[in-house]
């Protein structure tokens, strides 16, 4: 018996450890899908921008991600990006299958905005750079929308 109550007591305490860790990363979660909630409220009120993908994830100061999508030409895209508040820098570029950038915004904030109509249909890599996370790592998240 006593055995199983020290058993209990070891897993509530190496619960208890875990739990601010699990709730802190929702609260950065949070902050960054707020915003693209608010990106997404502006940009389907502007013309017939429909949103094709979402995604989040985190990212260390200085490093970097990559995801493949494809996108057709003869259509208008946005990508959005946000991030937590520990971050007050990232980028967004958009390469083609050649690797030759065709859109990007470099600009030292913590919202970029890329605008872009592809000139022939294909795969195109959407890099997220971050350049100033304060606490790594730092939350971040982008959307896609089409017209």
């Amino acid at each position: 018996m006593t055995q199983r109550v020290s058993l209990t007591c070891s897993l509530l305490f190496a619960l208890a450890l875990l739990l601010p860790h699990t709730s802190q990363a929702q609260v950065y979660a949070d902050q960054v899908w707020q915003q693209l909630q608010g990106h997404y409220t502006v940009i389907s009120n502007q013309g017939n921008y429909g949103l094709q993908n979402t995604i989040m994830g985190r990212i260390n100061d200085d490093g970097s991600d990559s995801w493949t999508f494809p996108f057709e030409s003869g259509n208008s895209y946005i990508i959005t990006a946000a991030c937590d508040n520990d971050c007050s820098d990232i980028d967004v570029s958009v390469n083609d299958s050649s690797g030759n950038v065709v859109a990007q915004d470099t600009e030292n904030d913590d919202t970029p905005v890329v605008s872009f109509s592809p000139k022939s249909s294909g795969r195109y890599t959407v890099e997220v750079k971050m350049y100033e996370c304060s606490s790594n790592p730092c939350y971040f998240g982008f959307s896609i929308y089409a017209q």
